[in-house]
Parts: C-alpha cells; structure tokens; sequence
C-alpha cells in the first residue's frame, strides 16, 4: 500500500466515523421529541452533517484516483488535521463561553457542537488542501515550462551563433565541423555524416561507429529527395537525415545517428534552424566560388 492509498483512505475512514458518529448522536438528540418534530430536528440537525461527512468520504475516494496529487497528499492530509484542530477548539472555546455566559447547562450539548463543527472542519480543512496541492503542482508546472522556454531560448541563441560563424566559413570543410559540432553540443549525439552526393557519395566528415557504409550511403542518397532543411525520422535505422542545399558540386546532406531513435520536436526545429544557417553559408560559398572561377 502506497502512500497515497494510505492518506486518501484515511480520509475516506474519517469520513465514515463522523458518518456513524453524526447518525448515533442525531438518534440521542431525538431524546424528549415525539410526532413531527422528530422529523424535523432530526433532518435539519443531523442529515446536513451526515451529507457533510458522506462528501468528505467522496473526496477521499476521489483522491484515490489523482495520480497527479500523488506527492501532495500528505500536505492534503495537514490540512485536514490542522482544520480539525482548529475548529475543535472553537468548538471547546464556545461551549465554555456559552456555559460561563448562560450559567446553564451548556456542557450538556458539548459533544454535539464538537461533533458538528469538527465535521465541518475536517471537509473544509481537506477541501483548501486539494486548493493549495493543485496551485503548488499548478506552479511547478508553470515553472517547469518557464525553465523549458528559457532552455530553448538560450539554445536557440547558441544556434544563431553558430549561424553567424557558418556565414564566416570559407569551405564546405568547415561548414560541416560547425555542423557536427553543434549538434553533438545540443544533443550529445556522436554518429554523425556530412557528406556531397552526386553520382558519388563523398564524406565530408564521418564520425559514424557501428554502421554499415552501405547502408549510410543509402541513406545519404535517399535524402536528396527529401524537402530542405526539413528533419526525415527514419524507422528502420535509428537514424534522422537532412538534406542541406544543391549546387553544382551536388547535394550536401547531414546525417545523425540516434541511439533511441527519437529527438525532442524543440530539438528538431533547433537542428533545422541549423541546417537553414549551414545552407545559406554553403550557397555564399558557391556564389564566390563561381564569381572566382569566371573572373580567371
């Protein structure tokens, strides 16, 4: 038994005793009364605290199926006890009150009132409990997604810096070890290709372990066909392809081993902001490749 069972059930059994113990009470307060108004003391003193203690037997078995309150149950279960504190001991302060006020015989009702407003307590106390566990998981998950923007934030900063030193490469060498680069930065990832595809496969860079060269170069030339810039998840190897850009030399493609076979979405667009930056500095190094060769 875990231990939200155990808090949710406690509270569920709290609820069943202030239930026996509302009913065995509101029979002893039927005491002197005959006819009619039996009925009505019994429903307007007894059943609104009997409802009282049934609703608080729901909320524990409501509990019982929060997975996500799991961890702040036993703040719940503060609550609970500390409303019954406190609203035993106004009880306990009125009847003495009342007892010294009215010199009569006030004592006599003591179990009742404490009772009635211990029961009270319990299913407020639990009550603002839920409140306050669900505005703490509601505020962690605020900040959890305030941690994640910022993360993709900064991340998305690094990129652009990574765009600005491709835009200052002089070669496709070097425009492929900032490529590599940057993704085993973001990723941890270390199988990585870049490679030119014509009618040959020529590797740039190959830091691929544990691949057959086959079936790298297969997938090297099936990501000519596929859109720019745009991550390809493929299913039967762990593997996501991009194809960067063309040109006369031929297609440059990246390709990135993934142990699991899967990359966060956050991820992927960092990477194809990457590969955007990459094809735009390998298309300044073409144009002035081209301007150099006419101008011979």
């Amino acid at each position: 038994m875990d231990a939200q069972d155990i808090s949710a059930g406690g509270i569920m059994g709290a609820g069943f005793v202030l239930v026996v113990l509302q009913l065995f009470q509101g029979v002893q307060q039927l005491d002197g009364f005959q006819g009619t108004d039996l009925y009505v003391v019994f429903t307007f003193e007894t059943v609104p605290f009997v409802v009282v203690s049934m609703a608080l037997m729901y909320v524990g078995s409501w509990l019982l199926t929060r997975a996500d309150l799991d961890e702040e149950l036993p703040r719940v279960v503060a609550w609970g006890a500390g409303s019954v504190a406190l609203f035993g001991s106004v009880a306990a302060l009125l009847v003495f009150s009342l007892q010294v006020t009215l010199a009569g015989d006030t004592l006599e009702q003591a179990p009742y009132i404490v009772v009635n407003l211990v029961t009270v307590g319990a299913l407020a106390g639990v009550l603002v409990g839920i409140y306050d566990a669900r505005s703490r998981i509601r505020q962690r998950e605020l900040q959890h997604e305030r941690d994640r923007v910022e993360l993709f934030a900064n991340k998305a900063a690094d990129i652009n810096n990574y765009g600005r030193a491709l835009n200052r490469s002089e070669s496709v060498e070097e425009v492929s070890s900032l490529c590599l680069e940057a993704i085993q930065t973001f990723l941890g990832l270390t199988d990585l290709a870049f490679a030119v595809v014509n009618d040959e496969v020529h590797f740039v860079d190959d830091t691929t372990v544990g691949l057959e060269q086959e079936t790298l170069t297969d997938l090297i030339r099936a990501s000519r066909e596929q859109e720019q810039a745009t991550a390809v998840v493929h299913d039967d190897v762990a593997a996501m392809t991009f194809r960067v850009t063309d040109n006369a030399d031929g297609t440059s493609v990246i390709v990135a081993l993934t142990e699991d076979g899967s990359v966060g979405g956050e991820d992927v667009q960092l990477l194809e902001m990457l590969v955007s930056h990459a094809a735009t500095a390998l298309d300044r190094i073409h144009e002035r490749q081209m301007q150099a060769s006419n101008s011979r």
